[in-house]
């Protein structure tokens, strides 16, 4: 008899919602930093965060705000990949998510930062729920 995980459905994956708020950063990106896009396609992408010093905190705070994006797609498929194959996330997922909210709403209350509150909470009862 071989010992099959149980399956967490795509609505209930901490991965994919870590995904799908990765995808929503990069998608919003322009129009939450619009004058920082313009800025590092005007000076021509490449090497343009850091060429201007009068300019780079203006850059960097789209430059981060897409790459923090980036990361969390990444860091959405890897917990997706390891619900798939045990039928959790790993141990640390909530964990991560849920002080990582905790910080970004310290810091700045009225930003998107208390959507890692209820993905922390779905990878805390998927591990719950698998270890029934």
């Amino acid at each position: 008899m071989t010992n099959c995980p149980k399956r967490i459905s795509p609505l209930r994956s901490a991965g994919v919602w870590t995904m799908v708020l990765g995808s929503v950063h990069i998608a919003t990106t322009g129009m939450f930093y619009p004058a920082s896009v313009r800025s590092i396609i005007k000076a021509g992408v490449v090497s343009s965060v850091d060429a201007d010093p009068a300019l780079a905190e203006r850059r960097g705070v789209g430059f981060w705000y897409f790459t923090s994006g980036l990361l969390l797609i990444g860091l959405g498929a890897t917990v997706r990949e390891r619900e798939r194959a045990h039928g959790r996330p790993p141990r640390s997922t909530a964990a991560i998510l849920g002080l990582t909210g905790l910080w970004g709403i310290t810091l700045s209350p009225a930003s998107g930062f208390w959507l890692f509150l209820p993905i922390a909470w779905l990878a805390h009862t998927a591990r719950r729920r698998a270890s029934q």
